[in-house]
């Protein structure tokens, strides 16, 4: 069955000083609507400014197919990971595969060659949460403390941010704030729950390598993006067979060409793209199929609104093995209401709704209270 747009609307939330959600809702004229996440921080408008340009372009016939939008739009080049234009494809891309899905009356995550799943296992990233707080070393074993008690065994922080890029000389002075706070959570939390190290890129090898060997005794499950893994894949994979601890990253990357590559150079142990930066739901699991071919890691990066985790949700039920996901906790006590139905995480889970697509759309009521349509 042939699609044709019928129209397509934008959406944002301000959550927080530091947060604000975007979503674009597009319907057919056969009557089918979806909603895709394509937040990206203060670029989030140029972003809705790209994807009504390709929205534009599609709508005088057919919706292409998802993997040919590049071509059908006239892009030539190679488009780069961590563009605005890698984040307006990847959102019309999943726009495109979510109604289809649709159109075949299937779950987003069936129509993407998985299973129905009951429930998709979370791992909770407490950094939002701490915008808030003074990032105290007890400000991130309470934050730690109070995901496990919800049942979550996974954390992950990061606890480095206030490090620059390019470090200082002594980088174990001005990384002790952030041992201290990796130490201190370990003391909340206790021996058994998985504690996650997200770096933002903002180390050299060599201070990574440092760094990396201090934290190691305090008993790490990953060390994230310690460098920039666009900017220096191969500074990673010598950093990767330096030190002990596994490597993760990704979250910026577009296509499986630039993932395909981190494999290759054995740069990263576990993969992270990001549904809205990768090239949409389809590409990732393109992308993740092909890492557990090679035996690497696949861990969707979200730490995004309930679109965005519902439909990186979805590619997790599409993987033939167990995937762990991205969640960004405490950071909106609301953040339930924001799609219908109601967004339901318990015991360190997400509960998948039932119904064809996605499964959930954005709540009128939430929209009204939290948001706004805006108008490029």
């Amino acid at each position: 069955m042939e699609l044709f747009i019928h129209s397509w609307k934008f959406l944002r939330y301000e959550i927080t000083r530091n947060t604000s959600w975007h979503c674009v809702s597009v319907r057919t004229k056969s009557g089918q609507e979806t909603v895709a996440e394509f937040t990206k921080g203060g670029q989030s408008s140029e972003v809705a400014g790209l994807i009504n340009e390709i929205l534009e372009n599609i709508s005088s016939g057919s919706i292409p197919g998802e993997d040919e939008l590049e071509k059908y739009v006239g892009i030539k080049e190679t488009v780069e990971s961590g563009s605005n234009t890698a984040a307006a494809l990847s959102a019309v891309r999943t726009v495109i595969s979510q109604l289809n899905a649709l159109v075949h009356n299937l779950p987003l995550c069936v129509y993407l060659s998985g299973q129905f799943p009951s429930s998709i296992d979370l791992y909770a990233n407490i950094n939002r949460g701490l915008f808030a707080s003074d990032r105290s070393p007890e400000d991130f074993a309470d934050a730690a403390y109070q995901a496990v008690s919800k049942g979550f065994t996974v954390i992950k922080c990061a606890p480095f941010d206030e490090i620059l890029f390019p470090n200082p000389e002594d980088i174990i002075s001005v990384a002790r704030h952030g041992i201290d706070r990796l130490l201190a959570i370990r003391e909340k939390v206790g021996p058994e729950v998985e504690i996650l190290v997200d770096c933002h890129s903002r180390f050299d090898k060599d201070a990574a390598k440092i760094v990396a060997e201090l934290i190691t005794p305090i008993g790490i499950g990953w060390f994230e993006e310690p460098l920039d893994p666009v900017e220096f894949p191969t500074g990673l994979a010598e950093l990767s067979r330096d030190i002990a601890l596994p490597i993760s990253g990704g979250e910026s990357g577009y296509g499986q060409t630039f993932f395909d590559s981190l494999i290759n150079l054995n740069s990263v142990q576990t993969i992270m793209p990001d549904i809205k930066y990768c090239g949409g739901v389809e590409e990732a699991v393109r992308i993740a199929n092909s890492a557990i071919r090679s035996g690497v890691g696949f861990s969707p990066h979200c730490p995004s609104g309930p679109i965005s985790l519902l439909a990186s949700a979805h590619v997790c039920a599409s993987i033939n093995q167990r995937v762990i996901l991205e969640h960004a906790v405490e950071e909106f006590e609301y953040r339930h209401e924001f799609i219908d139905p109601f967004e339901v995480i318990r015991e360190g889970q997400l509960h998948m709704p039932s119904g064809p697509g996605l499964g959930a759309d954005i709540s009128v009521n939430a929209l009204e209270k939290y948001g706004e349509y805006f108008s490029l």
